[in-house]
């Protein structure tokens, strides 16, 4: 099997939309802040209006050939063994718009799984993809978020993603940030949470924080936000690209996280790099569970029907396989 079944968490958490859009020299001072989701069978996570799939207009077909899977990864997805939509719902949690068992599903967090799809048009290494259906009109969509068999103090996550021509994060609010949370993980020991974000409408940034459990208090230094460059041809061009985030505990009281990016089919280049350090009587926090998609701040125009496709994705333990990508440096 390509994919692989994870145990579910008592309590996730997911951080807050930002008010304003950051400056280049100023990070959002709520996006570590949690709100805690208890999961339970037959509740919803999402309490938010459900909307139903709109399809993006894109081209009618597309195929890439890039890097499968490593076979490294503590857990995995390349959407190749679904035969459809159907087969995708049954291994995400009911509790999010799946069909599957909360307790066994893959996807076993996040919200609206109903705008997500198997789509075979649009394909990776020969096969189907899953698509991400953005509607016009709503700041709805998909937020999967696959729970790790074991914390990790080192992970690898690794996504081949691709965008909609036409792709944006503006909208028609006047007082949220042009921003989407692209990819992100969060703690098995405490609160908070760490983001690939496209901020100040095209700008990525990297950051990440710890709270103490339960509460809005730091358990870490407020680390500094890493601007990882701006969006080029990612909109525009339809094509693949290879997003690769690692986080690793380098000592009891600190950390570090790095993202690497390249058109699928290049060499990933390191493109930003945060640290933090745990406050007196803390150590540094493991990793429990990753996001694919978090918030989109904005609300799309009535129009503005975009999506995104997953190619695969997967996780790594960076302490079995150290550097499990083959990049450039000693990490």
């Amino acid at each position: 099997m390509r994919f692989q079944l994870a145990v579910v968490p008592t309590l996730l958490v997911i951080a807050a939309c930002s008010a304003a859009d950051s400056s280049s020299s100023a990070r959002d001072i709520t996006d570590i802040t949690a709100v805690a989701r208890v999961k339970s069978p037959g509740t919803l996570s999402d309490t938010s209006t459900k909307h139903s799939a709109t399809p993006a207009t894109i081209p009618s077909t597309s195929s890439s050939t890039g890097p499968g899977l490593s076979g490294l990864a503590l857990i995995s997805d390349d959407f190749s063994e679904y035969a459809n939509t159907a087969a995708l719902l049954n291994n995400i949690s009911a509790n999010i718009g799946g069909t599957g068992n909360w307790q066994t599903a893959l996807y076993n967090d996040g919200s609206n799984a109903q705008l997500a799809e198997i789509d075979p048009s649009v394909l990776y290494n020969g096969h189907a993809t899953i698509k991400y259906n953005f509607p016009g009109g709503t700041a709805s969509h998909p937020e999967l978020w696959p729970s790790l068999p074991r914390p990790l103090s080192t992970m690898w996550l690794r996504a081949k993603i691709r965008f909609s021509p036409g792709f944006t994060t503006t909208g028609v609010l006047t007082n949220s940030s042009n921003a989407y949370k692209l990819l992100g993980w969060g703690y098995a020991d405490s609160y908070g949470s760490g983001r690939v974000e496209i901020t100040n409408t095209n700008q990525y940034q990297l950051y990440y924080g710890t709270l103490v459990s339960g509460t809005n208090t730091p358990n870490s230094t407020p680390n500094d936000f890493a601007v990882g460059g701006n969006i080029t041809t990612e909109w525009s061009d339809g094509g693949w690209y290879d997003y690769i985030v690692e986080y690793q505990i380098t000592s009891p009281t600190t950390s570090v996280a790095r993202l690497w990016m390249a058109k699928d089919g290049s060499t990933p280049v390191l493109r930003a790099t945060s640290t933090s350090t745990s406050l007196s009587g803390y150590t540094m926090s493991h990793i429990g569970y990753v996001m694919l998609g978090l918030n989109f701040n904005q609300v799309r125009t009535a129009t503005q029907s975009e999506a995104l496709w997953y190619g695969e994705w997967e996780v790594v333990d960076g302490v079995q396989h150290p550097n499990p990508f083959g990049l450039a440096g000693n990490y």
